[in-house]
């Protein structure tokens, strides 16, 4: 069930600590400096009347954004280097996640994050609109029922009780369900920029052609992946209903001590630290998951390449390579950057 996690673990052995350390320090400079520049853009806020204070809200969203395009973007892609790297076994530096800002780089990371926020945007107008379409239909007959209550005895039959429990059943069957396919698009984005860390200079258009092969021709075993992570994800959240629960439990159980306010203050500090922690524990295997899922997959696609290298496009999983793509041997890095 977790061969990626364990694939990652594998691979990436003696560069554990170097590669989670790395990536906690980057997110912890870029938060810090999201917060400097969110206080310098509401400061001219504080001079404003409440009416031109939601006007200023516009352009300090689009400002954000430019920064998450032009800046986050990259180097959460530098990030991803350093999961690439480890699992290549290929040595890396601190200073390799703004690798990506280089001439000749920069521009190829912000087309490919700009082309991914407009696919993305477009899925999910085109998506969204047709997760609502079928929520209103399913909850059409409610509104019938609900008509014919105030019209009529103000009693619903057992046969109306049933068919509101079936409706409210498949309308949450309908919302969890309507997720998956934002989770494949989370996949596939991972994807595409993975491609960009393995091939930087190939075109842009070959780096999607590549992520759409690893995701579903190469034979990998996306729907474990998924429920993998999904498993592991549940780590921290059932921990923290746990401690938050007990922590519940022991005030109610201490009464109205003079302490329990000190005492609750360090519990929570403490839950929270622990629920952080196991988070970005379990964030780090996720994400090296999807890196050997990547490898492992794209791996397999050149080795039918080199087994068949002439061959055509075909609808039976083989694989359509790519001129520019080079052979290497041994697998003993990332293909040429």
């Amino acid at each position: 069930m977790f061969e990626y996690q364990s694939a990652y673990k594998r691979n990436a052995s003696g560069l554990h600590g170097k590669t989670f350390w790395y990536t906690v320090l980057t997110f912890i400079l870029v938060y810090v400096a999201m917060f400097a520049v969110a206080v310098l853009l509401m400061l001219p806020a504080a001079f404003f009347d409440s009416a031109w204070v939601l006007l200023w809200i516009f352009p300090m969203f689009f400002v954000i954004l430019l920064i998450s395009i032009f800046i986050i973007y990259p180097v959460s892609i530098g990030v991803l280097r350093y999961f690439a790297s480890a699992y290549r076994q290929k040595d890396y530096k601190f200073k390799d996640v703004f690798i990506t800002f280089r001439k000749g780089n920069y521009s190829k990371v912000v087309k490919l994050s700009l082309l991914m926020l407009l696919i993305y945007f477009i899925f999910s107008f085109v998506y969204g609109f047709l997760v609502q379409f079928f929520l209103m239909a399913i909850n059409a007959p409610l509104i019938a029922i609900g008509e014919g209550v105030s019209g009529g005895t103000g009693h619903i039959s057992n046969g109306e009780v049933g068919l509101v429990i079936l409706l409210f059943l498949l309308t949450v069957l309908v919302i969890v369900v309507s997720y998956i396919p934002y989770i494949l698009m989370g996949i596939y984005m991972f994807l595409a920029f993975m491609t960009y860390i393995d091939q930087p200079m190939i075109p842009t258009l070959d780096k999607f052609r590549i992520a759409w092969d690893v995701m579903f021709k190469a034979g990998g075993g996306l729907i474990r992946l998924i429920v993998s992570n999904f498993l592991l994800l549940l780590l921290p959240t059932i921990l923290y209903v746990l401690m938050f629960a007990g922590i519940a439990i022991t005030a109610v159980a201490a009464g109205d001590g003079q302490n329990l306010g000190y005492m609750m203050i360090i519990l929570v500090t403490l839950a929270t630290l622990i629920t952080i922690a196991l988070f970005c524990y379990v964030m780090y295997y996720m994400t090296g998951s999807l890196t050997a899922y990547y490898f492992e997959c794209r791996d397999e696609l050149d080795r039918r390449y080199s087994e068949n290298p002439q061959e055509p496009v075909r609808d039976d999983n083989s694989y359509d390579r790519f001129e520019e793509a080079p052979q290497y041997e041994g697998d003993d890095g990332l293909r040429p950057l």
